[in-house]
């Protein structure tokens, strides 16, 4: 069974790439390829929220501040209270309705796997890290010195803005309320939006550009379904059915 919830759409899971959908594989071609041919894109959203004179004026306000750093309690609480839910699950010791609440071992080692090589190794270990690209705070055309590069294209600016950990973080959870609540719409929608507050607050304060909040989200959809596809156990294969008639026959 797998560990995210599957659409149905036709009697087969449909054409995939290392099990994640041919089509979000496509999406993702086709997103970087407008940033990279396009990047004037970029600058024009996060003109959007910049003022000349000003700078980008939501930074540094108290909601910005409180988005900003929410990310970072979310998953310093939330991955101890998923842990202690598995360990609770696993011990026994949620009773009558509160058993819901469990959390299964595969379920978790597939989450905190998300988690470490998604937000933690590709886009905050490796990608921040190592690409350069300034943030839009500190690029020339917003008041800053540093040169703007486009998404993709690494930078000797020495910046941290490709690709946003904020927005890998909060779309951390998107996963989760898939895998834990697959049936409850609710905490889904919860989860986007908060990913899509995230997103606001790192555009309006200036600190990432759009194609770095895009480039991180699919980075974390995608390995959430190649991982998925390396810990759910295969599907067996659908015996084929007898011919009409076939049984009637004498054995030969």
């Amino acid at each position: 069974m797998s560990l995210i919830p599957q659409a149905e759409s036709g009697p087969g899971p449909g054409r995939r790439f290392l099990n994640a959908p041919v089509w979000l594989w496509l999406a993702f071609v086709g997103v970087s390829l407008i940033f990279v041919l396009l990047p004037q894109q970029d600058l024009a959203v996060s003109g959007l929220f910049y003022t000349p004179g000003v700078g980008f004026a939501a930074r540094g306000t108290w909601f910005e501040r409180l988005v900003h750093q929410s990310t970072y309690w979310f998953l310093v609480l939330g991955t101890p209270a998923m842990v202690g839910l598995w360990l609770a699950h696993r011990r026994g010791w949620l009773r009558g309705s509160l058993r819901g609440l469990g959390i299964g071992g595969r379920d978790l080692a597939f989450l905190l796997l998300v988690l470490v090589l998604g937000p933690g190794l590709l886009v905050n270990g490796i990608l921040k890290e190592h690409w350069g690209r300034a943030r839009p705070l500190n690029c020339q055309e917003f008041g800053g010195t540093q040169v703007f590069s486009p998404a993709f294209v690494p930078s000797d600016q020495g910046g941290r803005s490709f690709s946003s950990g904020h927005a890998s973080g909060s779309g951390y959870w998107v996963v989760v309320a898939l895998v834990l609540a697959p049936r409850r719409r609710l905490w889904l929608w919860l989860a986007l939006g908060y990913s899509l507050l995230v997103a606001w607050a790192r555009l309006a304060a200036g600190g990432h550009f759009l194609s770095d909040i895009l480039v991180s989200w699919f980075i974390v959809a995608l390995l959430a379904y190649w991982l998925d596809g390396l810990l759910s156990p295969p599907q067996p294969e659908p015996e084929p059915e007898p011919e009409p008639g076939a049984a009637l026959l004498p054995p030969g």
